[in-house]
């Protein structure tokens, strides 16, 4: 899969913009604040809806537009072309187009064009709350599991209900919705230790090749209560507990990955250095797997890539993404490092929201 042309009208800092690519890596180089991520943003939003860096959709319409759109042609696995777009007013109604016919959910998108984002915030994985890692499961469960953004939705409705009868008191409904809740979750929570089992086996294996000497690493599947109870004894023994306190307090949206070295937090016990390069399998092994499953290589982009990390976890990274098929974005303050580990690689200058292509390949 590759990103052939990319149009953007109304983004953040860009009223307008045009974009060819022919290459499979392509570097933006530029000072801070020079609209460097922005293209990498516009990259995923095109997939996704929304921004890597900001929960606020409206923030992403330039300040002189009403509306921005994003445009893009792409030669899918089998070479056939492509075209997606997407526009967003200040009303926040989008509108949607995949080869000229009008789609009406942006997960139909993610699913055609499936985009990873790695971002210096990134390589605190392990540092995060639970909620991050869920969301990191959970992005690789939509995309190769189906039947997950149904099961999903059903889970969340039958929570939203059961919140509202724990917090009013409401006992005479409780055991239908609860009922409903268990057969739902009890689905989502095997979808998501299937697709667990196959990340943590990609993770060992990289974990051995990369840091052995973090080899004593324990990764393991926290499904939301405690593994000594199904999900429907659970929540009968929190009965009360949910009645007092208004709300659901274990089940599925509890779910987190757990890491640990001899037993204890790895977060805690690691150095800095170390958690990085943890983060940074994670990541390999999530975009590893997705292409294994999807049998289609999701476009990797990657935001000040080479900020927080040294030498030696550049490399590696540089590494995986000259060794994959891979379609990469890459934004960088300094690419002299970066362009003597990449070869075949594309330069952009971005200076001012203006881009020019540096090097042709």
């Amino acid at each position: 899969m590759q990103l052939t042309q990319l149009k953007i009208n109304g983004f953040r800092c860009y009223e307008s913009l045009d974009l060819t690519f022919d290459q499979r890596i392509n570097v933006f180089s530029g000072a801070n604040g020079a609209g460097k991520t922005s293209v990498l943003e516009a990259i995923y939003f095109l997939s996704t809806g929304k921004s890597f860096r900001s929960k606020r959709s409206k923030n992403l319409i330039n300040h002189n537009s009403n509306e921005l759109t994003v445009f893009a042609q792409y030669n899918d696995k089998d070479k056939f072309k492509n075209k997606i777009g997407v526009s967003l007013n200040k009303a926040l109604k989008k509108n949607i187009k995949f080869n000229s016919q009008k789609i009406s959910n942006q997960s139909e998108i993610a699913h055609t064009l499936p985009v990873v984002s790695i971002d210096p915030d990134s390589y605190l994985f392990l540092d995060k709350p639970p909620q991050y890692r869920r969301s990191f499961l959970d992005w690789l469960v939509f995309h190769v599991k189906p039947e997950y953004l149904k099961i999903w939705s059903r889970v969340s409705r039958c929570q939203k209900q059961l919140n509202t009868l724990y917090k009013e008191k409401r006992q005479d409904q409780l055991g239908h919705w609860e009922k409903l809740y268990i057969e739902y979750a009890d689905q989502l929570t095997e979808m998501r230790q299937a697709v667990f089992t196959e990340l943590r086996d990609l993770i060992y294996i990289k974990v051995q090749l990369i840091i052995p000497e973090l080899a004593e690493l324990e990764i393991s599947f926290y499904q939301g209560w405690s593994k000594e109870n199904t999900l429907a004894e659970q929540i009968q023994k929190d009965r009360e507990k949910n009645l007092v306190y208004g709300n659901l307090n274990q089940g599925v949206h509890k779910m987190d990955i757990k890491n640990s070295i001899i037993h204890k937090p790895a977060h805690e016990n690691l150095s800095r250095g170390q958690k990085k390069l943890i983060s940074i399998i994670y990541y390999l092994s999530y975009i590893e797997l997705l292409s294994t499953q999807l049998k289609i290589n999701p476009i990797l982009c990657l935001d000040d890539m080479d900020a927080e990390l040294d030498t030696e976890k550049t490399k590696i990274l540089c590494d995986f993404i000259q060794n994959s098929s891979n379609q990469a974005f890459i934004s960088t303050v300094d690419p002299n490092k970066l362009m003597a580990l990449l070869k075949k690689t594309c330069l952009f200058h971005v200076e001012h929201n203006q881009i020019s292509r540096l090097t042709t390949p």
